[in-house]
């Protein structure tokens, strides 16, 4: 049945009226109507394409028997604000997107739902919306941008930050410099490499909320434009079979999915990400589940930040779907996908085709996936570590801490060299209340990499990390800085023991001189007293509950 036709005789004319106003025609009516949300705009390069995407979905509904009815909310990019406090606001994006979709599906009933999607907190705002709604639905990713290939190396966006930590030390020419961050966007989609926006999009193909294959195309790709012709066709065949997202998203396949994350070596805000879906169906997915598959699930995928390789060569090497075939004796191969089929049945055909680019469960990069769960007296709630690529000297670390209360003054003291081998730089006051928002904090790493200090530094913070950074800084301490947590007691000079095998972080003082150190210790004032920002550092939710605008009061 038609959503719509809960409404009596009346109302129903009325609507009726106005659609007739914006020129459907009866016959368009009587069809199940389907949503069609596009996230274009001309404020990203990550989604300059899906404008043209939409079209093709609108054209595959109209083949599949339905109505489209195409509305619009711009994706962001987190990589925009540049660090700025411009970034404080995508990770509350994601619940007021989940929220926007909610206010426009249910106010002109749509029968079923696309999502055209692309970047970081986009996919998660959608797959939110998707289970909160729980109308038959479909995702369709935008694919990633090309990397270009300058003077015979790889380019891509997200080395800019390393090459002007580069370009200060002399080692790369401003001319250089200034050429590179010409040719570093090579076209539409996410980062090429495996930072949020893609590892999200295999989430969402590995959920089953993607037709197969769609996480590992190419912005560039036609098969792009096939897939979303393909997508309008399916989510009518949705709606006619009553398959709706609560169906698709189980508790097994959200293992599935997680322990496709630690195969990947993929972005720490997956942690972020994957707990708030699952709470739009309340499901609790908590840090111990991630840790104990992690534990479970080999590193497979050489594929960078975390390995060697860009997406267009993991495309190459099979995609996900190969990925998939060869995790299936570690999954829950059962689990029912948008296409009808199982997941299993999905990938059976697939095929690895580059062992160097996709490893064997037999021969792996490493034993354990790539994400660690670390508690002690600095975390007693949680801290993350992207571990994929860690050389076994990375594993087990001590030094004194540098303590820092923002990015700024932290990457002030790196480009002017009073950062050193073996400090355990803090910084804090970067969680959900304290930033507030979460922003991405990625400059700081980028500036250590390019600086060549990455292995020998480590970072430690309430923050969230850009998923393109390289593993080994612990993110996600908790409890956050605002909120008392040890990490707002640290000084300069205090020693902080890292265990990664026994998944540790320690502050190494008394417990009672962090006791004495607590009960001094006074929270920071409130930095917004109004809009957005206000309503964020009383209502988000602690990092290890996903983060998500808090909805009892």
């Amino acid at each position: 049945m038609k959503r719509e036709n809960i409404l009596d005789a009346a109302s129903l004319s009325h609507r009726h009226a106005k659609l007739k106003g914006l020129g459907y025609t009866t016959e368009q009516i009587e069809k199940p109507l389907i949503g069609v949300l596009n996230s274009w705009g001309e404020i990203n390069p990550g989604a300059g394409h899906l404008d043209r995407l939409a079209k093709m979905v609108k054209s595959g509904i109209e083949s599949g028997g339905g109505t489209p009815m195409e509305f619009a909310i711009s994706s962001l990019c987190t990589g925009m604000p540049a660090g700025s406090r411009g970034g404080s606001y995508s990770l509350a994006y994601r619940d007021i997107v989940a929220d926007f979709v909610e206010i426009v599906a249910e106010e002109n009933f749509f029968d079923g739902i696309v999502f055209t999607s692309v970047c970081d907190d986009v996919v998660p705002a959608h797959l939110m919306a998707a289970a909160r709604l729980d109308l038959p639905s479909i995702i369709l990713l935008g694919g990633y941008m090309l990397p270009k290939i300058y003077k015979g190396q790889v380019r891509y966006a997200q080395q800019v930050g390393s090459l002007y930590a580069e370009m200060k030390k002399g080692i790369v020419s401003e001319n250089e410099f200034a050429n590179i961050v010409d040719i570093a966007c090579g076209n539409w989609g996410a980062c090429p490499v495996m930072g949020t926006g893609n590892t999200m999009g295999a989430v969402a193909e590995t959920l089953g909320m993607t037709l197969p294959g769609n996480s590992t195309v190419s912005g560039a790709d036609p098969m792009l434009g096939r897939l979303a012709y393909q997508t309008g066709v399916q989510v009518v065949s949705l709606v006619k079979k009553g398959t709706k997202p609560s169906d698709i998203l189980t508790m097994k396949s959200f293992e599935n999915a997680i322990r496709v994350v630690m195969a990947l070596g993929g972005s720490t805000n997956a942690l972020i990400h994957i707990p708030a879906i699952a709470a739009e169906l309340e499901m609790e997915i908590n840090l111990s589940l991630f840790d104990s598959l992690s534990r479970q699930v080999p590193f497979i995928c050489n594929v960078k930040p975390s390995g060697k390789y860009t997406m267009k060569k993991f495309d190459e090497a099979g995609g996900l779907p190969a990925l998939l075939k060869e995790l299936t004796p570690l999954l829950h191969p059962g689990t029912i996908t948008v296409t009808g089929k199982t997941l299993l049945e999905n990938v059976q055909d697939a095929e690895v085709f580059d062992r160097d680019i996709i490893f064997s469960l037999a021969a792996p990069l490493a034993k354990e996936g790539g994400v660690a769960i670390l508690r002690g007296n600095l975390a007693s709630n949680g801290a993350v570590i992207k571990i994929a690529g860690l050389n076994k000297e990375d594993l087990k670390k001590r030094g004194p801490a540098k303590v820092f209360d923002s990015e700024g003054e932290a990457c002030e003291s790196l480009l002017n060299g009073k950062i050193d081998e073996g400090d355990m730089v803090v910084i804090r006051y970067l969680g959900p209340k304290g930033d507030p928002g979460m922003r991405i904090n990625s400059k700081f790493l980028w500036l250590l990499s390019g600086m060549k200090l990455d292995r020998s530094v480590t970072l430690i913070s309430d923050g969230r990390f850009s998923g393109t950074n390289l593993g080994g800084a612990i993110g996600h301490v908790s409890p956050e800085a605002a909120e008392g947590g040890a990490i707002a007691i640290i000084r300069d000079g205090d020693i902080i023991e890292i265990d990664i095998p026994e998944r540790n972080v320690t502050l190494q003082i008394p417990e009672e001189e962090i006791k004495r150190r607590l009960d001094s210790w006074n929270p920071p004032q409130r930095k917004f007293k109004n809009g957005l920002l206000a309503r964020i550092s009383t209502t988000m939710l602690s990092i290890e509950k996903g983060a998500i605008l808090q909805r009892d009061f």
